[in-house]
């Protein structure tokens, strides 16, 4: 997925002050594409063309870095798997903890119960403690016969989304009842197209065209 107008406001801005920095010339459509096709690591027509989670990410924080503004930006550009656990994480907690929560009492120790089986969590030197998803990475594991694996938490990722889809039949509720229970946001069609209404309509109240075109970045 491409990034989004709030993503390429942002990445526009490091540009404008590495640009300051350095001397360029911030408007320089050439110079922008070329050094952000360097950055990420394949060419680009448009900074809209850019990865919505990974280049985004490695984008924002090499623009840092070449402002030496941050130790941990540069070390996030090199290693992406830092920010997609972090994505991984928010989406574990932020949308299958809250439905879980409909079906299961006790959540916690449901979903460490999983991870312990998973990652042999007490046949390894850890302290006696119970597991949580921070504990768990995002990088994905080569097994011996040399095959990739998905990653840690891309595997409680997808455990959770099975066991929560079991239980959302097993009650007979369809997915936009489990997530109006679980204070989620539903992305039906008819709530997406609901909430793309009430921004249209939001947008015109402003005074905004929407139809304004496609972007000049």
């Amino acid at each position: 997925m491409k990034i989004t107008p709030a993503q390429r406001t942002s990445i526009m801005i490091e540009w404008g002050k590495v640009c300051k920095d350095r001397g360029w010339k911030a408007g320089d459509r050439d110079l922008r594409l070329a050094t952000f096709s360097e950055l990420i690591g394949r060419p680009i027509t448009s900074t809209d063309d850019v990865g919505r989670i990974d280049e985004c990410t490695k984008l924002m924080k090499e623009l840092r870095a070449m402002l030496g503004v941050s130790v941990q930006a540069a070390r996030e550009g090199d290693d992406l798997t830092i920010n997609r656990a972090r994505v991984l994480r928010n989406q574990i907690a932020a949308e299958i903890i809250p439905c879980l929560e409909v079906y299961v009492e006790d959540v916690r120790g449901y979903i460490a119960a999983i991870m312990e089986d998973k990652n042999r969590w007490w046949k390894i030197d850890r302290p006696a403690r119970d597991i949580t998803i921070m504990d768990l990475d995002a990088r994905p594991i080569q097994r011996r016969d040399g095959r990739m694996m998905p990653s840690q938490l891309e595997q409680l990722q997808y455990t959770l989304a099975a066991r929560l889809n079991s239980l959302r039949n097993k009650a007979g509720q369809s997915i936009h009842v489990m997530r109006t229970l679980a204070g989620v946001p539903c992305n039906c069609s008819k709530c997406v197209s609901r909430r793309n209404n009430a921004a249209l309509a939001a947008l015109a109240g402003n005074g905004v065209d929407e139809s304004l075109g496609e972007s000049p970045f």
